[in-house]
């Protein structure tokens, strides 16, 4: 048999043994075209798809030049078009979803531990105020001693000079930072979580109390609420991821503590990624508005609006389930799940 009756005989071969599959893959594809695959669908699709790419690679070595390479190529095109297409829409429409319904639920699951959270930051901030008030030398014990001792002149806060850019990247990076130390250090049973927050909370409360001594307490606050109002409610939620990673510890369920910190674990990592876009949003506010010379009424104006802004994004599952006894445990009962469910 001569080598051209060979290569005859394997190409026949090779079409026979595979034209069912390439005709299927076409049928599905004109389906593709029109419609969304059913999931069973979808998965022969992807199935045939990769055995008509292996075809593709196997004629472009042995019938490189033939029609029949030709129309594999085009028929794999085609499929992978279609294919990466639904999956990038997939993709899109999974990132949406988490933002839009997940991740506002998931904090409705945990607004225990968020309350804990803020009530251990506002401990903190009032306690570190009133000393600081009475005594302007306990300044000392909440703030870095140059902060503590400084003049405050509220002029050349105003007119200190800013590259906007620099000083929002600095920004989002230091409050991202803090953000993930307090969920971090919910591992070690919540003690690093409560000392970040508290923490945290004297700075502010010292700060504020020496504007407040110096009578400068509404520029104090028209400078910190612009930005401060989204970065303190995320490091709040922050706090209440390391809080509840914390109470997994104590509290398994009916799990074993490992697989009980591992789940919650998980959860509590999607919470982490929802609330790096606000402090994007926070750091780009504290960049560019918080430094610009603007009437302060308009400072206190920005701070509403993104008290607004946070209270119809986190409020909405509030509003459609109420407040819920099952809310407070966050491995709620099986009727909430199913209530809350993302479809």
């Amino acid at each position: 048999m001569s080598s051209s009756t060979k290569a005859t005989k394997n190409l026949s071969n090779f079409v026979q043994s595979n034209q069912t599959d390439w005709s299927r893959l076409e049928y599905l594809l004109s389906y593709a075209s029109a419609q969304k695959l059913p999931k069973a669908e979808f998965d022969e699709f992807t199935q045939i798809y990769r055995k008509t790419s292996s075809h593709l690679a196997y004629a472009q070595t042995y019938f490189p030049d033939h029609e029949t390479t030709d129309y594999l190529n085009q028929l794999v095109i085609r499929a992978h078009n279609i294919l990466y297409g639904v999956a990038k829409k997939g993709y899109m429409r999974r990132i949406f979803t988490f933002f839009s319904q997940e991740f506002p639920r998931l904090f409705y699951e945990r607004f225990n531990f968020f309350t804990i959270s803020t009530l251990i930051f506002l401990v903190g901030t009032v306690l570190a105020f009133v000393l600081t008030y009475v005594d302007k030398d306990y300044g000392v014990y909440f703030l870095p001693t140059e902060m503590a001792r400084m003049e405050i002149d509220t002029e050349q806060i105003q007119n200190r000079q800013w590259d906007h850019t620099v000083v929002s990247t600095e920004i989002m990076v230091n409050n991202i930072m803090v953000a993930f130390k307090c969920f971090t250090f919910g591992i070690l049973l919540g003690i690093g979580t409560v000392f970040t927050l508290f923490f945290n909370g004297t700075m502010l409360g010292g700060l504020a109390a020496l504007f407040h001594l110096e009578k400068e307490g509404t520029f104090f606050w028209a400078f910190i609420l612009p930005h401060g109002v989204i970065e303190l409610f995320v490091i709040m939620i922050a706090g209440a991821a390391g809080l509840s990673l914390a109470y997994r510890i104590f509290v398994p369920g009916d799990l074993t503590r490992r697989h009980a910190l591992i789940k919650e674990g998980k959860v509590t990592i999607k919470m982490m990624i929802g609330v790096v876009p606000w402090f994007v949003l926070a750091g780009i506010i504290e960049g560019f508005i918080t430094p610009a010379i603007w009437p302060l009424w308009t400072k206190y104006g920005v701070a509403l609006i993104t008290g607004i802004l946070l209270m119809f994004y986190f409020g909405w599952p509030f509003i459609k389930y109420g407040i819920s006894k099952d809310k407070f445990d966050p491995q709620l009962k099986q009727n909430n799940l199913n209530k809350l469910e993302i479809r």
